[in-house]
């Protein structure tokens, strides 16, 4: 059988469409790629890696007798539950995997802004976690919000908690290190790539923090995450390489592991209690951490103004 009567244009198409991702062979819509993303990650970390904990350690609370088992189990949970379904997800969204997950190296003063914006973002965050333990709450929602706010507070001190330097470096690698660049991968890589097709570059990123922020299904600090996973996105976008936004997050995490170490995650520069500040200073200090965020901010905006442009 001959070609003679077969379309040119259908013979050079057919190529082109065999080679096009799972995502656009079969039309399916960026936001339910993306949150259908979501929901599968959700389900095989949360649920599964939840199920399988309590098989295996029997408890899902975090003890001092079992933190080491959580832990490595936490690690192994994040890897095999989080980072390769990402991956393989990513597969069925593009063909060029460059484009999802970029590792332009940023420059020096581009990374020393970047960190510094991540400082005093910290600082102003912890002001804001002090006036909203100030607000009173109904009796009635106190007895509720309260054991859970405690039972959070608990498990993170519990997974933070180290006794030596080994140990030490355990929890930097699992709190830290790991988290930093499979999380990264997830949101900053994958999903606010899929948001790219139908948003702007900055809404793709305040989107993609805001899920961020909810998928740690820490509601006591939701506005302190959601403002970092923000943050984190927009570093994506404008340098156009993850490295910068693996990096804050890792300095962010390696911060609360260090001060848990030097007893200092009670003591910081804002001061936990009212005994030892009162709220004029805090004021005082939030707007000066505020300030030095925008200036510094600002400044990197327009050092990475070519960057952005110029890829784009």
């Amino acid at each position: 059988m001959t070609n003679e009567n077969f379309p040119d244009h259908l013979e050079q198409e057919q190529p082109a469409i065999d080679n096009q991702p799972f995502i656009d062979r079969h039309s399916i819509h960026p936001l339910i790629f993306a949150f259908g993303s979501l929901c599968l990650v959700f389900i095989l970390y949360q649920v599964l890696g939840g199920i399988l904990t309590f098989i295996l350690v029997g408890a899902t609370s975090v003890t001092r007798e079992n933190v080491s088992v959580m832990r490595w189990l936490t690690l192994s949970g994040q890897l095999c539950f989080i980072l390769i379904p990402t991956l393989l997800i990513t597969r069925l969204f593009t063909n060029r995997l460059r484009e999802v997950f970029p590792f332009r190296v940023p420059g020096l003063l581009e990374s020393s802004l970047a960190l510094l914006a991540l400082f005093s973002l910290q600082r102003v965050m912890e002001a804001y976690m002090y006036f909203q333990e100030q607000i009173p709450m109904p009796d009635l929602i106190q007895k509720i919000v309260e054991p859970m706010r405690k039972m959070f507070e608990e498990v993170m001190k519990a997974l933070l908690r180290a006794d030596s330097p080994l140990e030490l470096l355990t929890v930097i690698l699992v709190v830290a290190i790991v988290p930093s660049v499979i999380e990264e991968f997830l949101f900053r890589g994958l999903i606010q790539k899929v948001f790219e097709r139908l948003m702007s570059p900055i809404v793709s990123a305040v989107l993609a923090g805001t899920i961020f922020g909810l998928y740690h299904l820490n509601f006591f600090e939701i506005v302190p995450l959601v403002c970092l996973g923000v943050f984190f996105g927009l570093l994506r976008y404008r340098s156009q390489s993850l490295l910068l936004p693996i990096a804050a997050h890792f300095f962010n995490n390696l911060m609360a592991v260090l001060a848990s170490f030097y007893g200092l995650q009670d003591e910081n520069l804002l001061a936990a209690t009212q005994s030892s500040v009162n709220i004029p200073t805090i004021l005082f200090e939030l707007v000066i951490f505020s300030g030095l965020f925008c200036v510094v901010f600002i400044a990197y905006l327009r050092l990475t103004h070519h960057i952005a442009r110029g890829i784009r």
